[in-house]
């Protein structure tokens, strides 16, 4: 972006970072903890995103649909099933689906390896640190997708100073961390968490989040490039 970018250009270019970064902040809460009333209230009546692929669309249609009208009974369930999926808090034998990177990336899957130490290098050299009172590591899925909505509002603010390069540079830092710390992991992890899911809201959240980051990759390479 060595060229002054017009303002069509650049308030399309806001709205492309704003938009994303809205979404890897809703998906880094629906991983973070289990949902409550006003989160899932909040996400049901979320009509403000749109995809243009028809599939990315629906699936986020699904997420909505299944946590609309929800009363207490129904998501003291839905907190089970996240118990369930990623803590194994249910039969030795049942699936699961553990949101750490480590544990997908590492020859033993094992917590807390190379790719944990790799994305701490990785935040300190772009200044974010997690939500300190979130005490999983962070590697875990909810903070590496914290991180993207974070370069995103960067992105998006550095475009608003018209510092076009710095915007280049946090968006090439999003589509580098997609590929090393999320795109390499977040595919088999979504399967395990739809079979440990079975189906619902926390099945189609494993479709919806595999979906998305497919795609956002692709915009990303397509605005980069």
């Amino acid at each position: 972006m060595t060229e002054p970018l017009s303002a069509e250009l650049a308030a399309n270019l806001i709205g492309f970072c704003e938009n994303r970064s809205r979404v890897y902040a809703l998906l880094s809460r629906c991983f973070e903890k289990e949902l409550d009333a006003a989160f899932a209230q909040q996400l049901a009546a979320c009509d403000a995103y749109s995809f243009d692929d028809p599939a990315l669309d629906a699936a986020f249609s699904a997420l909505r649909s299944d946590v609309a009208d929800l009363d207490e009974r129904a998501l003291e369930q839905l907190a089970v099933v996240f118990d369930l999926v990623f803590f194994g808090m249910g039969p030795r034998t049942a699936q699961k689906a553990f949101p750490y990177e480590s544990v997908y990336t590492s020859d033993g899957g094992l917590m807390m390896q190379d790719a944990y130490a790799d994305v701490l290098h990785v935040y300190r050299d772009a200044r974010f640190e997690k939500n300190p009172g979130f005490t999983e590591p962070e590697d875990h899925l909810a903070v590496e997708l914290a991180f993207m909505a974070r370069l995103g509002e960067r992105a998006a603010d550095e475009l608003r100073a018209n510092d076009a390069d710095a915007a280049e540079a946090s968006l090439a830092a999003q589509r580098l961390f997609l590929h090393d710390h999320l795109l390499n992991w977040t595919d088999r992890f979504a399967v395990d968490m739809e079979s440990a899911a079975g189906e619902g809201f926390y099945a189609h959240l494993a479709s919806f989040t595999r979906a998305f980051l497919v795609a956002d990759a692709d915009e990303l390479a397509e605005v980069l490039e």
